[in-house]
């Protein structure tokens, strides 16, 4: 099982998560209000198969108290953050924290959607997955002419 665990406030980053891996039982996205029910979920789960993903627009200060936790914790996964709102002056210290990937401004779910499949989805079903995309735009190439 792959899960997808989000910290935000309302449930929109889950419902739009869940919309992108409809019909796919093998993912979970669950969602959080409380940063340390999310980091207590955590510690239960085997890391290669947690990704999470904090949204800022929680709070910095929840954010960076689970990202506290998160580096002195013994089992490592990744973290990535979604805000509204532009972090240039956090980035480098979100990133010195361990988080793998900023997404500022609009809400972008598919993007979002493949950046989890591609840090826990195994590497034969990525490069299954990039063949068959590259099979189909390859498939005509009489027709870009």
């Amino acid at each position: 099982m792959k899960n997808v665990f989000v910290l935000e406030e309302r449930a929109h980053l889950v419902s739009e998560l869940r919309w992108q891996f409809e019909g796919r039982s093998d993912w979970n996205i669950t969602g959080f209000s409380s940063e340390q029910a999310l980091f207590q979920q955590t510690l239960l789960e085997d890391p290669g198969s947690v990704l999470v993903i904090l949204d800022f627009s929680a709070g910095k200060t929840v954010c960076l108290q689970f990202l506290q936790r998160h580096q002195t914790a013994r089992s490592r996964f990744p973290v990535m953050i979604f805000s509204p709102d532009p972090l240039e002056n956090l980035e480098w210290a979100l990133r010195e924290l361990g988080v793998f990937h900023i997404q500022s401004g609009k809400l972008e779910p598919d993007r979002l959607a493949k950046i989890c499949c591609w840090y826990l989805e195994p590497y034969p079903q990525k490069r299954q997955t990039y063949l068959s995309k590259t099979r189909v735009t390859m498939s005509h190439p009489e027709e870009t002419n």
